[in-house]
Parts: C-alpha cells; structure tokens; sequence
C-alpha cells in the first residue's frame, strides 16, 4: 500500500506537466533576449553581440558593423533624429 501511494505522488506531476501547451515551461524558463535597433540601417541586434557602440547626447546607440557605426559617427544628429521621430 505505501508503494503504490509515492507511485500516484509521482505520476500526477508527470500527468499534469502533459496537459501543458507544447513549450509553455520551456518559454517560461528561457528569458527572452533584448534587441535594439541599429540606428543606421534598422536591424535589430543584442547589445551584447554588437559590432560597435557610441554615444550621442546620453545616449548609448548599438551597431551592426563598423560601418553602420562610421555613418553614425559622421552625422550622428541625422540618425538620432531619425529614430525619435520615424515617419
């Protein structure tokens, strides 16, 4: 009788994690990574993994690539300007 008591105490755990969305426990675990968009060209990038990084008026702006970066830092108001007010 005790066996088969820890035997329903474990299964009901197993029985209910199935009832779960395929991946629903899986997403709650994982955080999902941040993403900034590059001023020069649009693309979203992790801060993390960025090419390159200036500052502009307080402001931190991520890169691409070392281009996208060159643009920026040539006219920086053009793009910072750009990303406050997208039309």
């Amino acid at each position: 009788m005790k066996r088969r008591g820890f035997v329903r105490l474990v299964a009901l755990p197993l029985a209910c994690a199935c009832l779960l969305p395929a991946g629903s426990a899986v997403a709650q675990d994982k955080p999902q990574p941040v993403t900034v968009k590059d001023p020069v060209c649009g693309m979203k990038i992790d801060p993390a993994k960025a090419k390159g990084k200036t500052e502009h008026k307080g402001k931190t702006y991520y890169f691409c690539s070392d281009d996208c970066k060159t643009k920026f830092e040539k006219d920086p108001a053009q793009y910072a300007d750009k990303e406050a007010n997208p039309k």
